[in-house]
C-alpha cells in the first residue's frame, strides 16, 4: 500500500507542474502569434518588449514544494519497497 501512495506521490508533482508550466506557455503562445510580447510577470500581452523571467524565478516556492513531495513519494516506494521484501524472505 504505500508503495501505491508514493508512486502517486511521486508522479503527480511532476504532471502538476508540467500542466501548470504549459498552460503559461499556451498564453505566451497565443500573445506573441498576435505580434505582442508577453508580460510573464502580470501574465498579459504588451506592446513594448519586457524581460523574461524563468519560471522556477517566478514560482520558486511552488516547484521547490512540487519537488519535496515527489522526494518524499520516491522515499515512501523505497521504504514500501523494503518492507515488502523484508515480509516476503522466503527464509
Amino acid at each position: 500500500m504505500l508503495m501505491r501512495y508514493g508512486s502517486l506521490l511521486f508522479a503527480l508533482p511532476a504532471v502538476i507542474l508540467i500542466i501548470a508550466f504549459g498552460l503559461e506557455l499556451m498564453s505566451a503562445g497565443a500573445c506573441t502569434d498576435t505580434g505582442m510580447h508577453y508580460d510573464f510577470n502580470s501574465g498579459t500581452c504588451t506592446e513594448e518588449a519586457v524581460a523574461q523571467l524563468s519560471y522556477y524565478q517566478r514560482h520558486p516556492l511552488f516547484i521547490n514544494s512540487m519537488l519535496l513531495l515527489s522526494l518524499a513519494g520516491a522515499l515512501a516506494m523505497t521504504w514500501g519497497m523494503i518492507v515488502k521484501g523484508l515480509q516476503s524472505d522466503p527464509e
